[in-house]
C-alpha cells in the first residue's frame, strides 16, 4: 500500500509541477521545484525509507517525460524554453539531492 501511495503522490506532484512551472515565470518555477522536492522528502520522512522516495521520484519523472513529448494533438506541456529546461534540469537535480538525504 505504501508503494501505491508513494507512486500516486509522485504522479500528483509531477502533474502539479508541470502545470505550475509556467505560471508567473520565476515564482511558478520556484514553487514547482520546491514543492516537488518537499513532497518527495515528506514521503521519505512519513514512510521512513529511501525506496519510497525513489518510487515517487520515478513517478514524477515519468509525468515530466510524458509532458515533455508531443501528444496526440501535437501539444507540449513542458516547452524547450528557459522555464521548461530549468524544470527538467533543476527539478531532477533537486530530486536526486532529496533522495540522497537520509529518510
Amino acid at each position: 500500500m505504501k508503494l501505491i501511495y508513494s507512486a500516486a503522490l509522485g504522479v500528483l506532484t509531477g502533474i502539479a509541477a508541470v502545470l505550475l512551472h509556467m505560471f508567473y515565470p520565476p515564482i511558478g518555477l520556484t514553487l514547482s521545484i520546491l514543492g516537488s522536492a518537499a513532497t518527495i522528502w515528506a514521503i521519505g520522512r512519513h514512510f521512513g525509507a529511501r525506496k519510497f522516495k525513489l518510487i515517487a521520484s520515478l513517478a514524477w519523472s515519468f509525468i515530466l517525460w510524458r509532458a515533455s513529448t508531443f501528444g496526440v494533438g501535437s501539444e507540449l506541456l513542458v516547452q524547450g524554453n528557459a522555464q521548461g529546461s530549468a524544470l527538467v534540469f533543476v527539478g531532477l537535480l533537486a530530486l536526486f539531492i532529496v533522495i540522497a538525504l537520509p529518510a
